[in-house]
């Protein structure tokens, strides 16, 4: 190297997660010993904690933040410790050559609760992935799944023309994929998954307490009252919310489908997601519209607090109250998007 030449130091996500560095051929031998102990007389040793449900397989894309991939990876461990499983996270290398794949990172950790009896023990394994390698999912990542267990694939901020050009032939072996559409925004729900069914959305699924709320409230009246003289269905969202909002109109959409009886043709209804006004103190809001003004529905959540109000008046008198929300738990979020 000539004297005074700078070197420019690439950090990547490999560098920024936790974990014990390892050669990639050091792996499969360091994970086969690593929860043998000598446990004392009569204990448990760790290795009969960990008993793994699954494999959950967390891609991130070139975009993603250090600080956002720590915050997602910590969530995946956190699920871990409830639904015990096998995490695989990959991380991207542009411009890949092969000295950049000779390491990869092994993490583990046991949770201790009251008692040993309340342990959790859980596993990472963190490597480097080139983003223009077509094979490297189908044909590298299967060597560090545990076997006969199911894979779940979390896609984070990876391109959806990506997907489509290179991805999609492993993640049809998948069980479930999830993505999140308030940071993806709309393509994923453009791309041609080999199984749809097998794609959600952890915007819907943050959206259970929501859809328990609105559904709980609208179940005490008949479905002929919801439907006859809608027009319009509206939900207005906070900057951030967009894929919430989407999302729940969607599923809106859904239901007022099923309230209609066989063979009815009912009025057309126009169904529309837009922003809330920049002075709203909500976060998000439903509003449904009838022909005629004398019926109406509103459902608002304010930002930044569990508070919802709702307002509405199906012909049998207005009713006007408040409701408590409680967002839902992140490893239950992803454990919705996962299993449900």
């Amino acid at each position: 190297m000539a004297p005074g030449r700078a070197v420019k130091i690439m950090t990547t996500l490999l560098d920024v997660l936790p974990g014990m560095a390892l050669r990639l051929s050091d792996v499969s031998k360091t994970l086969s010993r690593m929860w043998q102990s000598d446990a004392p007389h009569g204990s448990a040793e760790p290795s009969a904690f960990r008993a793994s449900q699954m494999n959950l397989v967390l891609q991130f894309g070139l975009a993603t933040p250090p600080d956002e991939a720590q915050r997602v990876f910590d969530q995946a461990i956190e699920f871990a410790q409830v639904y015990p499983c096998r995490i695989v996270a990959l991380c991207p290398v542009k411009d890949a050559n092969e000295s950049l794949f000779v390491q990869a990172k092994l993490f583990s950790q046991c949770y201790i609760g009251p008692s040993t009896r309340q342990m959790c023990c859980c596993e990472a394994l963190i490597l480097g992935y080139p983003v223009n390698a077509a094979g490297f999912l189908e044909n590298q990542v299967s060597v560090w799944l545990e076997s006969d267990l199911p894979v779940y694939h979390w896609l984070h901020r990876v391109p959806a023309r990506r997907i489509e050009e290179l991805y999609l032939p492993y993640l049809k072996l998948c069980t479930r994929i999830v993505f999140d559409s308030c940071i993806e925004g709309a393509d994923y729900a453009k791309t041609h998954w080999p199984k749809p069914e097998t794609v959600m959305d952890l915007a819907y699924a943050r959206l259970l307490p929501v859809r328990q709320s609105i559904g709980q409230f609208l179940s005490s009246y008949e479905p002929d009252a919801l439907i006859a003289g809608l027009a319009r269905v509206e939900c207005r969202y906070a900057p951030g919310a967009d894929g919430e909002a989407a999302n729940l109109l969607r599923w809106q959409e859904t239901c007022l489908d099923h309230c209609e009886k066989p063979g009815e043709h009912p009025d057309e209804v126009t169904f529309l997601a837009k922003p809330l006004a920049a002075a709203s103190t909500n976060e998000l809001e439903v509003e449904w519209q009838y022909d005629g003004g004398k019926k109406n529905f509103l459902w608002a959540h304010a930002k930044d607090c569990d508070g919802v109000r709702i307002k509405a008046d199906f012909g049998k008198g207005a009713v006007d109250f408040p409701q408590h929300v409680k967002p839902i738990e992140r490893v239950k979020e992803l454990a919705e998007a996962l299993f449900f």
